[in-house]
């Protein structure tokens, strides 16, 4: 089902391999942004690591990946509001003016164009600019399926039992943006300590929505990064940042 479609067409052929199946004819050919290099593993074999996993919190967002031996637990209902440039938590969040609404609309027809899913040099998969992006640009809406922190709650402990990485985003005091099974590719923006982007809240037609944008010009092929910013902790919980900044933190909390 669905293989008969020109996007997942497009996906598959951009799989590793894809290349040595000498009985498939490439319709669409391979998209240079997934061929790129490999991120450098620390001990030189993955199969040589123990699985890890973290469980972190951000002031705006709760997200799970597979690099910390240390599972750290946060129910959704203890996470901050996102606070960037606006708090869509706050009562005086003013909507955005009508430039700012045309240029939401333009983004949401136009993102497919701006950006592509790659292997990151941080961690795991990224997203990558496929043209050069002017600074303040709307890059792409992180988007999922929008919950209660209850159901938050619930969701977060089904998705442990089944081992999946967890993204959500919290999107003011009552709700939460879950794009673990239902996100788009914004969720894969990973971290850095020197960002070319940064997230923010703001309302368009009296809803919500969380937006990254550009925080500089970025150029061509350069993979989109914004600072997590969470929570500082104790020791116990500490996780590596593997982002490579000259001003890198060492710990993402």
């Amino acid at each position: 089902f669905g293989l008969k479609e020109p996007s997942i067409i497009r996906i598959l052929e951009s799989l590793p391999g894809i290349d040595t199946l000498d009985d498939y004819k490439l319709r669409y050919g391979r998209s240079p942004w997934y061929e790129l290099p490999l991120a450098i593993n620390p001990s030189g074999c993955a199969r040589s690591e123990p699985f890890k996993r973290f469980h972190y919190k951000r002031p705006h967002t709760l997200h799970v990946s597979s690099t910390s031996a240390h599972h750290h637990h946060h129910r959704s209902s203890s996470l901050p509001s996102p606070l960037t440039n606006s708090d869509c938590s706050s009562p005086y969040v003013k909507p955005f003016a009508p430039s700012k609404v045309s240029q939401y609309r333009k983004m949401k027809l136009e993102w497919r164009n701006n950006v592509s899913l790659g292997r990151s040099q941080i961690q795991g998969l990224g997203l990558y600019a496929k043209k050069d992006i002017e600074k303040h640009t709307m890059i792409i809406e992180y988007t999922g399926l929008i919950i209660r922190n209850h159901i938050a709650d619930r969701n977060e402990r089904i998705y442990e039992e089944h081992n999946r990485g967890i993204y959500m985003f919290r999107l003011d005091d009552n709700r939460v943006i879950d794009a673990t099974l239902q996100g788009g590719l914004a969720r894969y923006v990973n971290h850095s300590c020197d960002p070319n982007c940064v997230t923010d809240c703001v309302q368009i037609d009296r809803e919500n929505k969380i937006l990254i944008i550009a925080n500089r010009k970025i150029q061509k092929g350069e993979e989109l990064t914004y600072d997590y910013k969470f929570d500082v902790e104790d020791d116990q919980h500490k996780i590596p940042c593997l982002c490579g900044a000259a001003n890198c933190r060492k710990w993402m909390n």
